[in-house]
């Protein structure tokens, strides 16, 4: 949502903003339990990021944080690596148990990647960043960001950028310090080297994410995910086919770093692969249609 929000390229909606396609057609787009909790916020935001020059050293703030201070949605995200160079670096939370005021003062002499885990990323790898977890990024690194539909970032530390008035920008230490996990990351649990093929690769309170290589076509049925659907393409090229009431395939071809929002009202449609490599990553919310609202009293 926002300046940025994705806009439809191509068929009868082309041009329209995603707020403008579900002020419209509401459940019909992303679901009607997913509408009921999310009303006319999109829940996912969906990025491909370039990145050349170091991120800057960041966190973000889980839900209830979020709400209380910016009245927006947490962050909790995930990094599919579609390329990485040799230099590339993702630094992820700390090596071992360190203290606000060890992190503060380093912060400020300017050292604080030295308390972070540097970690060294490949192709096809996969990072989930969990709200409170310090992270950044650099070395060159194209990377396939999901994440929960918040813009909240604040930055920690800036590799120096934040001293010079030409470079500088907002920083937000003494906001965030409160809400930093300072304990020592468990890898282990965040981050999956080799994802297997159809099988999640987090599974999520905010996102299901599961890379697919396709060998074949695929059928895909929304009604089984009760949800909207997203495929992003991630390693050669595939084809989208949803069958019309006229007999014929409406198709969309998506190159590696494109993706598809499928509607969670959409009776079936196939993915075919168009070279002899083809990966998608899929990507939906899981939300069961008799939760029910805290609020509420029976």
């Amino acid at each position: 949502m926002g300046a940025d929000e994705s806009v439809v390229s191509e068929g009868f909606l082309q041009g329209n903003s995603l707020e403008d396609i579900l002020e419209t057609y509401l459940g019909d787009l992303v679901g009607d339990a997913v509408y009921d909790r999310f009303r006319n916020q999109f829940p996912l935001l969906i990025k491909l990021l370039d990145i050349n020059n170091r991120l800057s050293v960041q966190v973000h703030p889980d839900d209830i944080t979020a709400a209380q201070r910016y009245d927006s949605y947490g962050k909790k995200e995930c990094w599919y690596v579609l390329e990485a160079g040799e230099d590339a670096v993702i630094w992820l939370g700390f090596k071992k148990d360190v203290t606000a005021t060890e992190f503060y003062e380093a912060c400020k002499k300017g050292t604080a990647d030295e308390l972070l885990n540097a970690f060294h990323p490949k192709k096809g790898e996969c990072y989930l960043i969990n709200p409170g977890t310090v992270h950044a990024a650099g070395g060159g690194l194209v990377i396939a960001e999901v994440q929960e539909s918040s813009d909240v970032t604040l930055r920690l530390y800036d590799w120096g950028r934040e001293n010079n008035p030409a470079t500088a920008r907002e920083m937000n230490l003494e906001e965030a310090i409160d809400i930093i996990d300072f304990s020592k990351l468990d890898a282990e649990s965040c981050i999956v080297r080799k994802p297997e093929s159809g099988k999640a690769i987090f599974d999520t309170d905010h996102f299901t994410l599961t890379e697919i290589k396709l060998k074949e076509p695929m059928r895909v049925v929304p009604e089984q995910f009760n949800c909207f659907v997203v495929y992003i393409c991630v390693d050669g090229a595939v084809e989208i086919q949803a069958p019309k009431a006229d007999g014929n395939n409406q198709m969309c071809k998506l190159e590696k770093g494109q993706l598809v929002l499928i509607p969670a009202s959409m009776d079936e449609c196939f993915i075919v692969p168009v070279t002899s490599s083809a990966s998608v990553l899929e990507t939906f919310i899981k939300v069961d249609e008799n939760e029910k609202d805290d609020y509420i009293n029976e």
